[in-house]
């Protein structure tokens, strides 16, 4: 009897330990708390100049924690394209509230054809974004940022970067979660002679 109190005492420890994440105090997780809405502006990096029609994608994904170990899964996507001054506000308010426990912090991508996209999660795209001299200022957050997308200045180099490009890192069906992503990567992708992402049904 006494071993058996003693087995469940150390699952019991073991699981407690291995939910730690979900605390409050961990600040990668949301913990039912929103950080939005997420406001900022997209410029060309060189001029300043406003970029219309720029799409921003927010992804979230999830940590399910079991005994023994964590799997990450994508919990959710959205997206907002630029206003004629390159302002967005991605308000994403009720979908981080009611965010399981384990949702992550979102991250982000900034693209429009014939730049370097911004993302906060790939390392590659995140090198040639700042190869090309890209730079962001502030946060996302309501305080705001600005992102500066670097044109791509050769075929060759556009050509790299759209290959480079990954619709389903943020979101595991991107035709329905983020069409204008979808929409502006195809654009681009043909304009370089790459074959468009096609919806597989």
């Amino acid at each position: 009897m006494r071993h058996g109190r003693v087995t469940i005492a150390v699952f019991g420890t073991v699981l407690v330990a291995s939910c730690a994440p979900f605390a409050g105090q961990n600040h990668q997780y949301l913990g039912s708390k929103t950080l939005g809405p997420y406001v900022g502006q997209v410029v060309d990096a060189e001029t300043r100049a406003p970029i219309e029609g720029a799409v921003v994608v927010a992804s979230w994904w999830r940590d399910r924690v079991w005994p023994g170990g964590t799997t990450s899964e994508r919990y959710a996507a959205r997206e907002v394209l630029t206003n004629r001054e390159g302002r967005f506000v991605l308000d994403a308010t009720q979908l981080e509230e009611r965010a399981p426990g384990g949702t992550l912090r979102p991250t982000f991508t900034v693209f429009f054809p014939g730049y370097a996209g911004y993302t906060s999660a790939s390392t590659r795209v995140r090198w040639i974004f700042r190869e090309q001299n890209g730079f962001t200022e502030g946060e996302f957050s309501p305080r705001g940022i600005v992102v500066g997308l670097p044109r791509l200045a050769t075929p060759w180099v556009r050509k790299d970067h759209a290959g480079s490009l990954d619709p389903f890192s943020a979101s595991e069906d991107p035709f329905r979660e983020v069409p204008e992503f979808m929409r502006l990567i195809n654009r681009e992708a043909v304009s370089v002679g790459l074959q468009p992402y096609r919806r597989v049904e």
